[in-house]
């Protein structure tokens, strides 16, 4: 069984990606994403940051999601919606949360 959260992310006006990335990639992938919507080309990250963390695997019947991201640049907002996570994804959340509304992201947490 493999554990994803699902991004979903709206650059530039476009169609959104969704990307499931496995939850040992989580922290990582968190950090790249600040970093790609700090930057001025962040069209340019997006191939890095699936190349990076997208799963690349046949999703599986018992695979789980447990929550998602979801990113949407043109209006610099970003959701993050979990459950059944352990208290390190929690603090984590809670913690990177303040570094995205620094750089001008509306942030709401949803955690069961």
């Amino acid at each position: 069984m493999t554990e994803c959260a699902m991004y979903n992310l709206t650059l530039s006006g476009g169609h959104p990606s969704t990307i499931c990335v496995e939850m040992p990639k989580f922290r990582d992938s968190l950090n790249f994403l600040l970093e790609m919507l700090s930057s001025e080309y962040i069209d340019e990250y997006m191939d890095d940051f699936i190349r990076d963390f997208a799963r690349t695997d046949e999703i599986m019947p018992e695979d789980r999601t447990l929550g998602f991201v979801v990113v949407n640049v043109g209006k610099k907002k970003m959701t993050l919606a979990f459950s059944r996570i352990n208290q390190e994804t929690k603090d984590l959340i809670n913690s990177i949360s303040s570094d995205f509304r620094s750089i001008g992201y509306e942030v709401e947490i949803d955690i069961d």
